[in-house]
């Protein structure tokens, strides 16, 4: 066996051996599907038949229907449900039938129903669940992520709490809320087209309008008759003397009585004037002869 040969034989012994190493263990088995067969349901908009969209402003709770159905045709003996929510939505309210669990921009709450879920029914959440921060931002509100689980299932995997530990942050576990419990109650939900055990809600934050400065009213003052300079004119009467003078820029003739008396010393003129040529006319033919 030459030295070349026996190294390719070692290297392929460890490739294999690290392959056998990473194969599962019979005590890392995949969990068995859970045996309860459930739809987590919401409300639709009717307009358009998808999951509704709820308006929601800073600080407020987000109203959305966190609801499930049995599908099978045999009850289930409690449930536990799975809560999701991304950034500026706050699972805040802290039920003790829920435990609570962060990492980095995620939270999550696993909480426990007990009592029966029968055939066909569906029950909805009763209570406070997701909140959303004063300080939110349009873009980081948005989808609420529910899971729904038979409780049956969730105690072969070691119960609520390991689960809601699987959801914390390294270093960190999960918190059992001190509030009053969460609880369910019968609701009509429509069920999706692809019914699951796992749905979103939606959440839209409303931003108020951006208040425009209202206009202060300022009355119009009506526009004066007063020329440029600030004085005020004065009304000179209708054929006053100047009236019409040169450099004056024109004036109007004169007119009303004063013609009346012009005319009366024009006609007496020429009164007179006819009367001084009839007697030098007189005069005249009678030297004449």
């Amino acid at each position: 066996m030459t030295v070349r040969f026996a190294a390719r034989l070692a290297l392929g012994a460890s490739v294999l051996a690290a392959g056998v190493t990473a194969l599962p263990s019979a005590g890392h088995a995949a969990p068995a599907p859970d045996s309860a067969t459930l739809a987590a349901v919401t409300e639709l908009d009717p307009a358009t038949g998808l999951n509704k969209k709820y308006p929601v402003k800073p600080g407020e709770v987000v109203p959305a229907a966190l609801g499930v159905t049995n599908l099978g045709d045999a009850p289930v003996a409690g449930l536990v449900v799975q809560i999701r929510v991304l950034d500026d939505l706050d699972l805040a309210v802290k039920h003790d039938n829920c435990w609570y669990a962060a990492d980095s921009n995620l939270e999550a709450a696993w909480c426990e129903f007990d009592g029966e879920l029968a055939a066909k029914q569906t029950l909805a959440i009763v209570g406070d669940v997701v909140t959303v921060k004063a300080d939110a931002r349009p873009d980081k509100v948005t989808s609420i992520v529910f899971h729904w689980y038979g409780k049956q299932w969730v105690d072969a995997q070691g119960g609520v709490r390991q689960l809601a530990d699987g959801d914390a942050g390294q270093g960190t576990k999960a918190v059992r809320g001190t509030e009053a419990a969460l609880t369910l109650a019968e609701r009509e939900l429509p069920l999706p087209e692809t019914p699951r055990p796992i749905n979103f809600a939606y959440a839209q934050l409303v931003t108020p309008p951006t208040t425009q400065p209202t206009p202060t009213a300022t009355p119009t003052t009506a526009p004066t008759a007063i020329p440029t300079g600030g004085a005020e004119p004065t009304a000179t009467p209708t054929g006053a003397p100047g009236a019409g003078a040169s450099g004056g820029g024109g004036g109007l003739p004169v007119t009303g009585a004063n013609i009346g008396v012009l005319a009366g010393v024009g006609g007496a003129l020429l009164l007179l004037g006819g009367g001084g040529y009839l007697i030098a006319r007189r005069r005249r033919t009678r030297f004449v002869a």
